[in-house]
Parts: C-alpha cells; sequence; structure tokens
C-alpha cells in the first residue's frame, strides 16, 4: 500500500510539474495532448521508413540503369565485325534453344504416347491379378474406364497397385519353391540393366541363379533353414550325436562331442 501511495505522489507531482511549465489545468487535456503527439510520432517514424525503402529502390534502379549504359557504351566502341560475331552468338543461342525445346517438347509427347500405350497392358494384368486369390495390403485399388488417361498426376498410383500385385506374385513363387529370401530370391538382380524403352519388349530369365540352387537341393523342408544362433547350434548337436551313433553302430570307440 505505501509503494502504491509512492507511485501515485510521483505520478502527482509530474502532472504538477507539467501544468506548471505548460499552464495546461486539466489532467485529461495532459494526456489528450500526449495521445496526440504519440500518434504524430508514429505517423512521422512510418513515413521516414516508407521514404528509406523508396531511396533503396531508386538506388537500385540507378544501379541497374548505370550498368545498362556501361553496357550500351561498350556495345558502341564494338567494330562492325564484333558486332556481327556478337550477333551471330546470339542468334546461335536462340537456336540453340528453340532447337532444345523441340526436343523436349519430342521427349515428352513420346512419353505420353508410352503412357497410352502401357495402359490397356496394366489393366489387362491388374484384371487378372484381381481375377486370382491375390490381395493387396498396401496400396488402394483403382478403377479403370474409358476415359481414365495415364498422366503424370495417376501414374504411379495404377503402376504402385500392379507393383504391389507382382510382389507378391514374385514372393509367393519363391516360398513354393522354398528358397530362401523370398522377396528378391526370383529377382535376376545380377542381370538386370538400364532400361531402353526403344529396344521394345524384353525376354527376362527369372530362372534361379546356378549358386542358389544347391539350397533347394540339400534342404529337405522349410525346417533345414535356420537362423536363430540358439537352433543352429541345438541343430549342430543334433546331427553330431546323429553321426556319433552311426559310428557307434559301426564298433567305433569315438566319443561324442562335449557339448557347451
Amino acid at each position: 500500500m505505501d509503494m502504491y501511495v509512492r507511485n501515485v505522489k510521483i505520478i502527482e507531482d509530474a502532472f504538477e510539474q507539467i501544468k506548471e511549465q505548460t499552464g495546461i489545468s486539466s489532467n485529461e487535456e495532459i494526456v489528450t495532448t500526449f495521445c496526440k503527439s504519440e500518434e504524430q510520432n508514429n505517423s512521422l517514424i512510418n513515413y521516414i521508413n516508407n521514404l528509406n525503402s523508396e531511396i533503396d529502390v531508386i538506388g537500385e534502379l540507378n544501379k541497374n540503369i548505370e550498368s545498362e549504359i556501361k553496357r550500351h557504351e561498350e556495345l558502341g566502341q564494338l567494330s562492325e565485325k564484333e558486332k556481327r560475331g556478337l550477333k551471330q552468338k546470339l542468334r546461335q543461342e536462340i537456336a540453340d534453344i528453340k532447337h532444345n525445346t523441340a526436343t523436349k517438347d519430342a521427349q515428352i509427347k513420346e512419353v505420353e504416347n508410352q503412357m497410352v500405350e502401357i495402359k490397356e497392358y496394366v489393366q489387362t494384368m491388374v484384371t487378372t491379378f484381381q481375377d486370382s486369390e491375390f490381395q493387396l495390403a498396401v496400396t488402394s485399388p483403382q478403377v479403370y474406364h474409358e476415359d481414365v488417361q495415364f498422366n503424370e498426376n495417376n501414374v504411379t498410383l495404377y503402376l504402385s497397385e500392379l507393383e504391389e500385385f507382382i510382389s507378391t506374385f514374385i514372393t509367393f513363387l519363391a516360398q513354393r519353391n522354398k528358397t530362401s529370401y523370398p522377396s528378391i530370391q526370383a529377382l535376376p538382380l545380377d542381370t538386370i540393366g538400364i532400361k531402353d524403352f526403344s529396344k521394345g519388349h524384353v525376354q527376362i530369365d527369372t530362372s534361379m541363379p546356378a549358386e542358389y540352387a544347391h539350397i533347394v537341393e540339400e534342404a529337405d523342408t522349410e525346417d533345414e533353414y535356420v537362423t536363430n544362433p540358439r537352433d543352429l547350434f541345438k541343430k549342430f548337436n543334433d546331427i553330431a550325436a546323429k553321426d556319433f551313433g552311426a559310428l557307434n553302430g559301426q564298433g567305433g570307440q569315438q566319443q561324442a562331442p562335449a557339448r557347451r
């Protein structure tokens, strides 16, 4: 309370000094005058900031104009031969730009034609998978009708659906053949090269590489594939005990391996 009274006393003294210096007798008039002065001060500050911004813009324009003047002066000092060379260079640059633009347009047109061509094949394969027991787990099924056209906005959605069907089919074939790493076993990774659309249809060999063929031949069941360290050690002991029993049946004196 004492602090509040002390602050009030300081404010009253300040107003008394203002009244004495300005001749204003009303506190409300003093407050109003102060608020108007503060508004004018803020307006002046904003005006000064706008002027500074305009000065910066004008300064940048002056630099550009000076650069253009210097460039034109340099062009004016060129000889007729240099001017002809410069014109020829500019014409060549324009021709190169037009050629590159035409090449890109042709590539875009070719891609669009390829999208139109692959739509029928993609639809046929997807329909075949849908008629089978394969189901989608990640991607959403797409709708095919006459008005659907493949483009850069939707082609990834349709190809993702087909990709999941193909991946599931590859996994199914690999598991049916009892191969390790079924998700990639059927892929000829060592023979896949850079795709070239101009070659047309390419025959891909989906047979198992020779270096992996012995895995299926030597394995009796899926239980033969052991990756857990404890199971692997247990299987080693079982095989060792089986071999030890066979040797004892032949009259051998070998001892069974110690198990740790």
